[in-house]
């Protein structure tokens, strides 16, 4: 157990240090617009390419998941329609959640 206690408290001191620097950094100088546009794209890099694979390549028995599809379906218009990655997430699941209730899967 005190073992475990060191991982997560070294675990918590890389992660600070790591992004302790670049914090450092944008207090004492501001940051490009160019950069600020690249930045706010993070975000929806990630989520996409979080979601992406799952929705395309989740295989069962050879052939497409349809309830990966048809969630990604929903949580894409959502997310077009709320421009949120948390409303379109939370729809996603949502639909993945219902399918699994109604059908069983």
């Amino acid at each position: 157990m005190d073992n475990m206690i060191i991982i997560i408290l070294l675990m918590a001191l890389i992660t600070y240090l790591t992004r302790f620097p670049m914090l450092l950094i944008s207090s004492r100088w501001s940051v490009p617009d160019w950069l600020k546009r690249g930045l706010a794209m993070v975000p929806v890099g990630v989520f996409s390419s979080l979601t992406v694979p799952p929705i395309l390549f989740h295989l069962r028995e050879g052939q497409w998941s349809p309830e990966y599809l048809v969630a990604g379906v929903i949580a894409l218009s959502v997310g077009v329609w709320r421009k949120q990655i948390v409303w379109a997430l939370l729809a996603g699941v949502a639909v993945l959640i219902g399918w699994r209730y109604l059908f069983g899967l």
